[in-house]
């Protein structure tokens, strides 16, 4: 899984981190389901990450600065940050399609890894358009955070 550095300058983040002791009567006393559901617009994922996140103390001056140039990013390049965020959603879908019939105690090796080729062959066009984005945006682009990952879809989607 590509580690895309976008809410802090030197990690990923971790989902499974802990949350602190009193999260719940935060998420209550500050009604914060109701902010993060409007957030992610019916998208668990979204959900699920946001909660995390708010929920996660941050004092560091320089993690917070990295955070507000992405967002400031995110704000001037709304459609293509919606369009890049399309492509892992896709996947999943097809995914879930390919392997939905396929169980490990039914299937031979050689079938899961046939149908692991399959899948990896027919999704080659969401990788082709998550580079292109690349190559065709990333000069417009100001945040620390993007210029890297961006620099890393270049260097690791090779042709």
């Amino acid at each position: 899984m590509m580690k895309v550095f976008l809410l802090y300058p030197q990690s990923d983040f971790d989902l499974a981190g802990k949350l602190p002791a009193n999260a719940d009567s935060l998420v209550q006393d500050l009604a914060l389901n109701t902010l993060i559901g409007a957030m992610a617009r019916g998208d668990d994922f979204i959900f699920e990450v946001a909660h995390h996140v708010l929920l996660s103390s941050m004092n560091e001056i320089d993690t917070i600065s990295y955070r507000q140039e992405i967002l400031a990013d995110c704000l001037k390049h709304t459609d293509l940050i919606r369009q890049m965020y399309q492509i892992p959603i896709e996947f999943i879908e097809r995914k879930r399609k390919d392997w939905l019939w396929i169980s490990p105690l039914h299937s031979s090796a050689g079938s899961i890894l046939s149908s692991a080729r399959h899948l990896m062959e027919a999704s080659l066009d969401l990788l082709r358009r998550l580079r292109k984005m690349a190559d065709d945006y990333s000069e417009t682009f100001d945040s620390r955070g993007f210029n890297r990952f961006f620099a890393m879809i270049k260097r690791e989607l090779d042709d």
